[in-house]
């Protein structure tokens, strides 16, 4: 029998259903369309398939020569070895950069003058102390600027011009500082200038860290403002940009997961029994995330009380019927075994500063324009709900954005395209709890 003949017709079929497949993708592509928002950032890749468009999130922040008024993103900061600090920063449509000696970068964008600290280490922390006289709690900042200035001003944590007002009182961002908002980078500078005026003062500012500071840490920007990754991306991609050598990128791994203050657990989404049984303290779940920034190896059960569904910062079974709520006997023997009263959350959205099983679970995410403009402060140890300011939200479901072709042969928009492809694979890539 010759098989030759059949094999030959086997790769003739082969071939022309690649070949079919080319011209069926090209003629997609040929015929799909940009959603661009209103300052050239691409938002949207519409692919026709049939009568209708697959529209695929451009997460790789391109855009058509993009102008971002009054937007400083950044500064992206890392200290050579000899000793010369080098800055880089994105200012409404380029990227500038800078080498200095000193403590402090000086950045001069869209006729406003703007000051960082960067030649102070701040310490990491075990996670346990006294529970201060004064505690602002804040969380799901997410990154929105002017509802952080304006609910620390309101607190009185800081001062009229933003300067630390608190004295040896302790602010609390229970997670999620970034991600959403776009000027996730300025919100970050602010807490890491306040931390080291507060510690000047005999206070303290803990950042918590909740599941999105680890999503940015990790390269996941899917949920990322756009405008924002086209600034990272002007800057070298949203990777570099948070390092463990830049200043913000260190100071993040250094942060805990948990703290205790006196009988008071903060963490980002809560205690599960599963976490509590491990036999974990605050200080080892801490040192367990910090481990696994460093790259140390770590057992799987500190890792899952860290990182995994019913991990400290993905918990949701205190409020979430779909993550099955948890008993009120569950909730007693968590705090039991830590020897804690109270456990205050973020993470999963209340309508207000949220009192759960008597007031051993506080849930503080509020971080709609529904819910109540709310924070929770402890005086003496006694919690209490106190009004902040509007967050001032913009609506879930924004305007749909301008509309262009794709230019089959313009260079640009293959870029483009390619861009957002090699950054879903990268993404698709992405470990998946850890």
């Amino acid at each position: 029998m010759n098989i030759k003949k059949p094999l030959r017709w086997l790769a003739i079929v082969a071939g022309l259903f690649v070949l079919l497949l080319i011209i069926l993708t090209s003629v997609a592509i040929y015929n799909s369309r940009f959603e661009l928002n209103s300052n050239g950032v691409h938002q949207r890749l519409y692919v026709p398939i049939g009568q209708a468009y697959a529209k695929v999130a451009m997460h790789a922040g391109t855009g058509d020569g993009a102008s971002l008024p009054g937007f400083l993103d950044g500064p992206i900061v890392r200290k050579a070895s000899d000793g010369i600090w080098s800055a880089s920063w994105f200012c409404e449509d380029r990227v500038q950069q800078q080498q200095l000696t000193g403590s402090q970068l000086t950045i001069d964008c869209a006729g406003k003058r703007s000051a960082y600290p960067i030649g102070t280490t701040m310490p990491a922390v075990a996670g346990v102390m006294p529970m201060p006289d004064r505690v602002a709690v804040l969380s799901d900042i997410e990154g929105n600027l002017a509802f952080l200035d304006g609910a620390l001003a309101k607190l009185g944590v800081t001062d009229g011009g933003g300067a630390w007002a608190y004295g040896q009182g302790h602010l609390v961002i229970v997670g999620d500082a970034v991600d959403r908002g776009r000027d996730a980078f300025a919100v970050l500078w602010r807490l890491y200038s306040l931390a080291q005026e507060a510690q000047r003062a005999g206070g303290g500012v803990h950042m918590v860290l909740g599941n999105h500071e680890q999503y940015i840490l990790r390269g996941n920007t899917s949920r990322a403002h756009l405008e924002h990754l086209y600034a990272l991306g002007q800057m070298g991609g949203p990777v570099p940009a948070f390092a463990g050598d830049t200043v913000i990128g260190a100071w993040l791994r250094a942060q805990p997961v948990i703290l205790q203050f006196g009988s008071v657990l903060f963490t980002h989404g809560g205690i599960s029994k599963a976490t509590a049984d491990s036999g974990l303290t605050v200080p080892q779940l801490n040192e367990a995330m910090r481990n696994y920034w460093s790259g140390t190896p770590a057992a799987k059960p500190a890792l899952d009380a860290v990182l995994g569904r019913s991990g400290v910062t993905q918990y949701r079974g205190y409020l979430d019927q779909e993550s099955g709520l948890v008993s009120a006997e569950d909730v007693q023997h968590v705090l039991a075994r830590f020897g804690a009263t109270t456990v205050v959350v973020g993470h999963t959205l209340v309508d207000k500063v949220t009192m759960l099983h008597d007031g051993r679970v506080i849930a503080v995410d509020v971080n709609t324009n529904e819910a109540a403009d709310e924070a929770l402060v402890f005086e003496q140890g006694k919690p209490r709900v106190v009004a902040v300011v509007d967050r001032g939200l913009p609506p879930e479901e924004g305007p749909r954005g301008r509309m262009r072709d794709f230019q089959f042969a313009d260079a640009q928009d293959w870029r483009a395209l390619g861009r957002t492809v090699w950054r879903t694979y990268e993404l698709a890539r992405l470990p998946h709890p850890y």
